[in-house]
């Protein structure tokens, strides 16, 4: 008689993925993986292989929702400008008093170019982000809500590192002022303040 699964799969990388976040891939282990999902050692084996199987389904997971989150607020948004505001808003939003940070910057110090599988989904979605700003600001030079007068690649360059800075920061404990002092500076150079 085959026995069927009793918990839900997507739910366990879930739980992974916030246990990942928390902590990080090394100080996580596989006991504390069980623990958090409540699903068995060797449920969760037969299920997502090992656990560096498990977390890069966690990684996945997370990129997808954030990239998601990217797409959706690119779509709604009224300008260029207006959605460039929006994907800084959703990562302060999203790391309000946790101080998590972001899992991939997370990943990326603790796991860097010593994990090519990792390195790889981590470096597609720094392209995609970077991509996602480059192309709301090129949107907002042609509708007239970013600045004509700075070349789009040099803005890019700068939206992109504050993007990063806002990721790290909030890791770091940053103060949310701050940081959102920073933002709207970015803003301030956008618009051509």
């Amino acid at each position: 008689m085959v026995r069927h699964k009793e918990f839900d799969p997507d739910e366990a990388v879930a739980d992974a993925m916030a246990l990942f976040w928390e902590r990080g891939y090394e100080a996580t282990s596989v006991q504390d993986l069980v623990e958090r999902t409540g699903i068995g050692r060797r449920s969760m084996y037969d299920t997502f292989g090992d656990k560096h199987s498990l977390y890069l389904r966690a990684l996945d997971s997370y990129i997808g929702a954030v990239e998601d989150g990217f797409r959706r607020l690119a779509a709604t948004s009224a300008d260029g400008r207006a959605a460039i505001r929006s994907l800084f808003d959703m990562l302060l939003n999203s790391a309000a008093d946790d101080y998590r940070g972001c899992m991939v910057v997370n990943s990326a110090t603790e796991l860097g170019p010593s994990d090519d599988e990792a390195d790889g989904r981590l470096r597609r979605h720094l392209d995609v982000s970077r991509e996602t700003l480059a192309g709301q600001i090129r949107r907002g030079q042609q509708d007239g809500s970013v600045t004509d007068r700075i070349d789009s690649e040099t803005l890019t360059a700068v939206a992109f590192n504050a993007w990063l800075g806002v990721r790290v920061g909030v890791r770091a404990r940053i103060t949310r002022t701050h940081i959102i002092h920073d933002v709207e500076k970015l803003m301030d150079l956008l618009s051509g303040s």
